[in-house]
């Protein structure tokens, strides 16, 4: 029955696909659109003149996907692990091109958001989906640019900015209780540009102790001040939720409540030829978690981490292209009933040059060095490659060191069954990834060749069964892989066309692991195969449809398929949708111990008022 329905399922699309060619072989009318300024890098540059693998979810894909939270955006994002422990945003964690949860960096506006303690954290961040213009996810080694931890790779949360009075206010009812409040309003005060936005998200939770109170407030401000942009943004988020078999099958009541705020200012300078930024941050994230929410007091930890630090940022044109010098000094630190009080200090200096050798080939060099006050000096070097090849088609690759700096867990953890290790080291790996991008205003393609050795890797080891694990620099990991996507406008050709978009991409991943004469706790787990198919079409004038399928094969063997989709109607100011996430209740675990909700039915109501209309 299940291959039937996995036939029909995969017939239906290979017809989506086939269809617009199909019915739009015929005279294509010229389509000229805005390039996407990508900021992922420390030089901002236009898609089409990237020399790096990067995938952007632009503003009108978090409108219409049949989503809640950042978690769900990401699960279908192509090269992204993203694997959840509680849906609608409780706990996830997000893994790029193979690496690990915790070799993954998390931006918001270019500032590090990635938890000290652990990698489990690195989604608890504080902003509203209604006040995200993009994510962009920048794969490969990325330690030139940003340091620390962007070791698999880079996802950058750019927030909005508004300059005009609107707002909103959704509704959201479905299975399990639950039920989903949104409110957000921009209002100008003088020269100052504001908005507020809040969250209240709630469920009696799809199976025991599955219950989740998320509530999630965001602020922010920017305004011209002495021929710069100031902007101030801040975040609360409150988490309350049933933590079932989380981190053991012994434990099935579990629990866990996270308090997370932030807060970011910048100044920033664009002349004609040079621009100069000036960031400052400040972070805390408190976890307080119950192993047995029976016995609150016999097994408990309570964790509070904090991070603060200030970042700095030129770039200049010559005749020898761009310059981009910066530098970066910050502090971090935990005070934990388990893992004892620590803090330490960071500090770098990183430079990129982008030089036109030619007016087809482009070379972007770049290193950075960095201090950390338990393991001193490092240089992180890299080299990107862009070749224009025809005016469609562009040939890019790069290489570059990447580290990852170990958490607070891993060094410091202790309980019967596992020990951390502050004797620990930084990973190291270098990296390498060769691709071509093709673009036109109907079709835009792209395939892309990476491999990742990495050393020096944490693992949690041990020789006999008697002994507690460890964590211990014991293990090297190769890592090869390939990346395939494609997205198809039909819309562009024909105006009245009845799809808008078509995106189809495939990740293959193969690796290994060598962790010596030691029994690893974490054996490979990675996606060995990954397929994603996203659907936008018209049903009537407006009557949409949003589809998402994604098929994943892990190494070892298990296999997952999902669809979701979306069906909303907008009238003027009002929309209605009813959405189904798990649309053919598959039964699925995503990690450890936990089984993941089947088909979950989900319908809202937003009302918009002088609500700004998409390009």
């Amino acid at each position: 029955m299940n291959d039937n329905r996995h036939a029909i399922i995969f017939s239906f699309i290979a017809g989506l696909v086939i269809y617009p060619f199909v019915v739009f072989a015929q005279k294509i009318p010229t389509y000229e659109s805005d390039e996407i300024v990508v900021t992922a890098g420390r030089i901002p540059v236009t898609f089409s003149d990237l020399t790096r693998s990067v995938t952007v979810i632009d503003r009108e894909e978090i409108e219409t996907a049949p989503v809640h939270n950042v978690q769900d955006l990401l699960q279908f994002a192509a090269g992204v692990d993203l694997r959840q422990r509680g849906p609608l945003g409780v706990q996830a964690d997000v893994a790029i091109r193979g690496a690990s949860f915790e070799q993954t960096l998390i931006l918001v506006d270019g500032v590090k958001m990635s938890n000290p303690q652990t990698g489990h954290h690195n989604l608890n961040i504080p902003v509203t989906l209604d006040e995200i213009e993009r994510i962009e996810i920048l794969k490969g080694p990325d330690a030139r640019l940003y340091g620390p931890n962007a070791f698999g790779g880079v996802i950058n949360i750019i927030t909005r900015q508004s300059d005009d009075k609107h707002g909103h206010i959704k509704l959201t009812a479905g299975d399990f209780n639950f039920s989903q409040t949104d409110f957000s309003v921009a209002q100008p005060i003088g020269r100052f540009n504001n908005t507020l936005s809040l969250s209240l998200a709630r469920s009696m939770g799809y199976h025991r102790n599955t219950d989740f109170d998320n509530r999630t407030l965001f602020y922010q401000t920017t305004a011209e001040l002495g021929g710069g942009v100031f902007q101030l943004s801040s975040g609360y988020m409150d988490k309350d939720f049933g933590a079932y078999k989380f981190y053991s099958e012994r434990f099935p009541d579990e629990r866990e409540r996270i308090n997370a705020g932030f807060m970011n200012s910048a100044l920033s300078f664009d002349k004609e030829n040079y621009s100069l930024s000036v960031k400052a941050y400040w972070q805390r994230h408190k976890d307080d978690f119950i192993l047995d929410s029976a016995r609150p007091d016999w097994y408990r930890n309570r964790h509070t981490t904090g991070s603060h630090g200030i970042e700095l940022r030129s770039a200049f044109e010559s005749r020898f292209g761009v310059s981009s010098l910066g530098g970066e000094i910050a502090g971090e630190g935990i005070k934990s009933s388990n893992l004892g009080n620590h803090s330490r200090t960071r500090g770098g200096l990183f430079f990129e040059q982008t030089l036109r050798v030619s007016k087809n080939l482009t070379l972007v060099p770049g290193f950075s060095f960095y201090y950390y006050s338990d393991w001193g000096w490092q240089i992180w070097p890299g080299l990107d490659v862009g070749l224009q090849l025809t005016e469609t088609l562009r040939a890019f690759a790069s290489v570059g060191r990447s580290f990852r700096v170990p958490t607070y867990t891993e060094l410091f953890y202790s309980s019967p069954a596992n020990m951390g290790n502050p004797d620990l080291k930084p990973e190291q790996a270098w990296q390498y990834e060769t691709g071509l991008r093709w673009q036109q205003y109907f079709l835009v393609g792209e395939m892309a060749l990476f491999r990742r050795h990495g050393r020096h890797l944490i693992d949690w080891v041990r020789y006999n069964t008697d002994e507690p694990w460890q964590a211990l620099n014991i293990a090297q990991r190769m890592t090869n892989g390939a990346e395939i996507s494609l997205t198809f406008y039909p819309q562009r050709m024909k105006n009245d066309a009845p799809v808008r978009e078509i995106q189809l991409s495939y990740s293959y991943l193969d690796a290994d692991k060598d962790a010596g004469p030691y029994t690893s706790k974490y054996s490979l787990d990675y996606l060995r195969q990954q397929f994603i198919c996203k659907i936008t079409h018209r049903w009537f004038h407006n009557v949409k449809q949003y589809w998402r399928l994604r098929y994943e094969e892990r190494y070892g063997g298990q296999k997952n398929m999902l669809v979701d989709t979306r069906l909303y109607l907008d009238y003027k100011n009002l929309e209605f949708y009813v959405q189904a996430s798990n649309l053919f209740d598959a039964k699925y675990v995503e990690m450890g111990f936990i089984p993941m909700p089947g088909r979950w039915i989900i319908a809202g109501l937003n009302f918009r008022w002088q609500a700004k209309v998409l390009d």
